[in-house]
């Protein structure tokens, strides 16, 4: 499988076919998701969350975007439009589709070949990133923080009780100020409190 780079020119497109938005129940969101897309839909967080998301596992403190009855439909593909309904703020899983990372950091991708448009034609894999606002610049950097965080907590999730994850998701999802558009910022500040609540945990 070819590694591409973000100057590699791929066949991609759209048909607005529902492919990429059937059989999902596995996009992972950030919290600087949960807030621009609370935002968007002119919501609390809280809402957004309870209407629009559901846990992986109650001992885990990442979030999924529904995906609906029988085959999973993502909850915001308006079938009647067959549209996203928050396009302009979708998840980087979204953005990228069908490309996916390899890695991240250094923007490395395969083309997972799950998307069958037919009228794909040739583009760098840049302008495919960011064509949507530049979505895929404005969500890489908490991104790569929260997927870090994730990591680093697994590592330790063992040792933690039930009610600690609880708090720390509360720490993690629903601290945040909509009116303040700096949402990176927030998630940082929220990373670091749940990072010195763990440790003291562990080592009390």
């Amino acid at each position: 499988m070819d590694i591409l780079t973000m100057k590699s020119k791929e066949k991609l497109g759209c048909d607005l076919c529902d492919r990429c938005c059937i059989y999902r129940g596995d996009i992972k969101i950030t919290p600087v998701n949960v807030c621009r897309i609370s935002k968007y839909l002119k919501i609390t967080i809280r809402e957004f969350l309870d209407k629009y998301t559901e846990r992986i596992e109650t001992n885990r403190v990442e979030v999924l975007i529904k995906g609906i009855g029988d085959i999973k439909r993502c909850i915001f593909y308006d079938e009647r439009k067959r549209k996203c309904d928050i396009h302009e703020v979708k998840p980087m899983q979204c953005i990228m589709f069908p490309l996916v990372p390899e890695n991240l950091k250094r923007d490395y991708f395969y083309n997972s070949g799950e998307c069958t448009c037919k009228n794909a034609t040739e583009i760098k894999v840049y302008d495919w990133l960011n064509s949507n606002n530049k979505g895929y610049n404005k969500n890489k950097k908490a991104s790569q923080e929260w997927i870090a965080f994730i990591e680093w907590l697994d590592l330790k999730r063992e040792c933690l009780l039930k009610e600690d994850l609880e708090y720390i998701y509360r720490i993690m999802f629903e601290r945040y100020n909509l009116r303040n558009f700096n949402y990176l910022a927030q998630m940082r500040k929220n990373l670091k409190e749940a990072r010195k609540y763990i440790i003291e945990k562990l080592y009390k």
